[in-house]
């Protein structure tokens, strides 16, 4: 099964709080859940105005990842269906025009959706457990595609820098504050850094990513890379750079294999939602 994120939900990489402790306000006006009918198409989520959440073929394990922006190892327990069992997700939040401004709100409403629909119940630890550090590859010195943005330039929108063929990527200008993802692209303009980890937590990394840089403020950046079971295909190899020399070379950051405490939650419960 292909996984894809349109139009990303955006969300931090480590857990605030507890699912019971998102204001009740914050919730989906009316949702619709059922079994996904056909398991192999693309599994997306994204976010459309006018307040509507779309999930196609969502585990409720890329449910959770939606809501809390985590990585697969940072969710622990729960019942083998949470991977098995694929849902799609209609809900409607009344209010909200346009998608952009909606998206911080929604990822925060698909918790008590969960809660509700799903009983989910879980709490967070801290552990120590295998994770890649973001390091400067050299001290004081950028990649040619990484650079700050103190959003003195953001009067106007500027086009995606590098489009890539065959991906389905938004068309026309990027303005400051908007980001994107597919499983070979991470892109952004004006951003926090910790929205590139909330990338990097969608791809097909072995670990979670934590930001050791010490860098500040907010940034524009664009990589690529191969892959790696298309660079090790032998039918379908595709060449290219690998993600760890894609963020060397073009972004002048480098993942390091480290082991580190990060917050994890911990799944108590989980029920199947009746569907609709």
């Amino acid at each position: 099964m292909k996984t894809r994120l349109i139009l990303p939900i955006v969300a931090m990489t480590w857990v605030a709080a507890l699912v019971a402790q998102t204001p009740k306000e914050l919730a989906f006006d009316v949702a619709a859940i059922k079994s996904s009918a056909d398991t192999k198409v693309f599994s997306f989520s994204m976010v459309q105005p006018g307040g509507r959440y779309i999930g196609q073929n969502m585990t409720l394990r890329l449910l959770i990842k939606t809501a809390y922006g985590v990585h697969d190892s940072q969710i622990v327990g729960g019942p083998s269906w949470i991977d098995s069992d694929h849902w799609d997700i209609n809900a409607k939040a009344e209010g909200y025009k346009d998608a952009p401004t909606f998206r911080d709100t929604a990822r925060l409403m698909v918790r008590p959706l969960l809660v509700d629909r799903f009983r989910l119940v879980l709490h967070h630890e801290q552990r120590e457990i295998p994770v890649y550090a973001l390091v400067p590859a050299k001290p004081n010195e950028f990649g040619p595609k990484f650079r700050r943005n103190d959003e003195r330039e953001c009067d106007k929108a500027i086009p995606l820098l590098t489009p890539v063929e065959g991906a389905a990527e938004p068309v026309g200008l990027m303005p400051c504050g908007a980001d994107g993802f597919n499983p070979r692209h991470l892109w952004a303009r004006a951003m926090p850094l910790n929205q590139l980890l909330i990338g990097l937590a969608r791809t097909s990394l072995d670990r979670v990513v934590v930001d050791h840089t010490g860098l500040t403020g907010k940034f524009d950046w664009e990589v690529q890379w191969i892959p790696e079971d298309l660079r090790i295909d032998a039918a379908n190899r595709q060449d290219g750079p690998s993600i760890f020399q894609a963020f060397r070379d073009q972004l002048g950051l480098k993942l390091e294999p480290v082991r580190d405490r990060v917050d994890v939650l911990v799944l108590d419960r989980a029920e199947r939602p009746v569907t609709d």
